[in-house]
Order: structure tokens, then sequence, then C-alpha cells
């Protein structure tokens, strides 16, 4: 089983039910508050308005588009864990990036093996995706329990991931790793089909071919130091 000292609590997971709890303090305090005015004016509204403030309260979600992204990540952690013992799994890895707003970039999973380093781009989306590498945009469409057809678009994943590699390949130079670094995006659905005009050398495949892809894969040249490489990516997490 590959090694998971450095997979910590999704993020996404923490974010979307703390929406949920926000929402819900505000829920509280404006129906807390109407139902103080109301009590002045009309006190036996008042029990109305509390009942209505209960059910607003419980109606309240977490963020169904976080989730669905902590699903997807989750679920490609678990298929990781078939991966041998000479693997380690790192999950959502702030690359430093000055030119970002934030100062960093977020990788969703990164894997480093004894063969290369993985920066896994993970998608969750289902229904018909259709795009090229070069595009900037894919298209994204699904059919409705009517029959009807509808669509979106997705920002190119590709170029996404090929950021994140850069920026791992810097900051490792920068300590003094030597590895190669290969990019990946995952489309972790079961219910995605997924046809990419793709000639980058940046994969694109569902969540059945990850395992067996970074088990065969051969790089253009050896780990120097796998113990510091493991190490230093580590402290990209403040491990």
């Amino acid at each position: 089983m590959a090694n998971f000292d450095y997979v910590t609590a999704n993020k996404l997971t923490l974010n979307a039910h703390g929406y949920k709890n926000t929402n819900r303090t505000l829920v509280a305090l404006v129906g807390l508050g109407i139902a103080f005015v109301v009590s002045a004016i009309y006190l036996p509204a008042t029990p109305i308005v509390l009942l209505l403030t209960a059910v607003a309260w419980w109606s309240q979600k977490s963020h169904p588009i976080l989730l669905a992204g902590a699903e997807g990540e989750d679920l490609v952690i678990n298929l990781l864990s078939a991966l041998p013992d000479t693997f380690t799994v790192y999950n959502q890895v702030d690359l430093p990036n000055a030119k970002s707003r934030t100062g960093f970039n977020e990788a969703d999973v990164i894997v480093a093996g004894p063969n290369a380093v993985f920066v896994i781009e993970v998608k969750h989306n289902s229904g018909s995706i259709r795009g090229a590498d070069t595009d900037r945009e894919w298209r994204i469409e699904k059919t409705s329990r009517g029959g009807s057809v509808y669509g979106k678009t997705m920002r190119n994943p590709i170029s996404q991931v090929k950021r994140l590699v850069w920026l791992l390949s810097k900051d490792l130079k920068a300590k003094g790793s030597r590895a190669w670094i290969q990019g990946v995006v995952l489309f972790s659905h079961p219910d995605v089909d997924a046809k990419i005009e793709n000639d980058s050398n940046v994969p694109v495949m569902g969540r059945a071919d990850i395992v067996n892809y970074i088990n065969a894969y051969q790089a253009k040249f050896d780990i120097a130091n796998n113990a510091k490489l493991i190490s230093d990516i580590a402290a990209l997490k403040g491990a």
C-alpha cells in the first residue's frame, strides 16, 4: 500500500460544510432579530417567525460544487492506495507562485514514486466532455431527465496541470531535488464520457487507468535521491 503520511483532511469538504454553517448562523441571527421586532408589535405572530426561521436553518446545505470536488479527490486518493509502498501520496499541495493572488497554486494530488513524480489534476465532472489540448475551454453536455440536452464549458485542465508541473519543478530544483515530473488530467466521475483531441505530453484518462499508468510509467531519467524528494514535497504541506 502506498505511503499516505502526507494525506490530510480534505479542505474542500471542510469549506463546503463551513459554507452551510455560515449560512445557518446568518439565518439564525436574522430570524431572531425579526422575531424580536415582531414580538414587540404583535406577540402571537412570534412563534410563526421562529418556526420559519427553524425551517430555513435546517434547509441550509453544504456547498454542492465544493462537495463534488472533494468527492472526486477522495475517490482518487482511495484508488491510489493500490500502489505499492514505494510510492508516496500527497493531497492539496500548495505550490509557490509569486504571480498568483494567493501566492500559490494548489495541486489536487501528487504522487512521488521510484520512477517519477506525478501531478494529478482531478476533475469530477459528469456528462459528455469534448475538446482539444489547444482549446481554451472544453464543452460539457448533459441530458436532463426530460431528455433535453444542456451544456456548459470548463477551463482546459491540461493547461492547468502544465502550470502546476512547472511550479513544482521550479521549487524542487531550488531545493536541489531532481526528478521527472509528469502531469495527468484525471476524470474521476463514473458517468463521464471524455473524448479529447490530445497531442500534448499530458494524458487525459478515467479513474480505471491511473494506477496502471503510474506503475508502468518510464521516466526519461532516474530519481537521484528519493528520500530527499519525498521530504522536499512534504515541506510544501508544512509537514
